[in-house]
C-alpha cells in the first residue's frame, strides 16, 4: 500500500548569506519586529564586466521570538528559511507596489563560509 504524498510547501525560500543592516522596531500592536538584509553572491551570468557588483542584498523581515536570535547573528554567514511576501505602501494617497521580502521563520549560523550545508543552531 502506498503512503499518501505530502503536498509540497509552496512559497518557501531557503537562502544563505551574511546578515547586515539589522534594525529592531516595535510594531503598532506592541510586538518586536526586525528588518535586515541578507547579502548573497550574485550568480555569474556571463563575462565579468567592470563595475558589476559581486553581491546583492535581499530584504528580510521577522517578528516574534526569532528576532533576538537573528540579531545575535549580525555579520555572520547564515542560512535562512521563510516565505516570500510583497510589501505595499501608498505615496500621495495612491497605492504602490513595495519590495519583495523574505519573512524569516528559521535562521541558522553556518559553520564556515565554504560549508553552507553544515549549520549549527
Amino acid at each position: 500500500m502506498m503512503e499518501p504524498k505530502q503536498p509540497p510547501d509552496f512559497n518557501r525560500a531557503r537562502v544563505s548569506g551574511r546578515l547586515q543592516q539589522l534594525r529592531k522596531r516595535w510594531t503598532p500592536d506592541g510586538s518586536l519586529a526586525l528588518i535586515a538584509e541578507l547579502v548573497t553572491e550574485r550568480p555569474r551570468l556571463g563575462p565579468v564586466r567592470a563595475g558589476v557588483q559581486d553581491e546583492q542584498p535581499l530584504p528580510l523581515r521577522a517578528s516574534g521570538d526569532i528576532v533576538n536570535h537573528i540579531a545575535s547573528l549580525e555579520g555572520q554567514q547564515v542560512v535562512i528559511e521563510g516565505c516570500l511576501r510583497r510589501r505595499f505602501y501608498s505615496r500621495d494617497g495612491q497605492p504602490c507596489w513595495g519590495q519583495m521580502e523574505i519573512w524569516v521563520d528559521l535562521c541558522r549560523a553556518v559553520e564556515s563560509a565554504g560549508e553552507s550545508h553544515r549549520t549549527r543552531d
